[in-house]
């Protein structure tokens, strides 16, 4: 879903965020760690798969 389609649905009353939300994308959550440190990597951690 773009930027423009989202805000329209926002502004139209849907519900765009939290756990009542109609955008449900399938698959894995993506958490992504940033680096704190010089020595440290991105890493990229998946959590489970969500249903539809």
């Amino acid at each position: 879903m773009d930027f423009a389609e989202w805000l329209y649905r926002y502004l139209t009353g849907e519900e765009m965020a939290g756990w009542g939300s109609s955008a449900l994308y399938p698959g894995p959550v993506l958490l992504e760690y940033f680096p704190t440190g010089p020595d440290e990597r991105t890493r990229e951690v998946y959590g489970p798969a969500r249903d539809t």
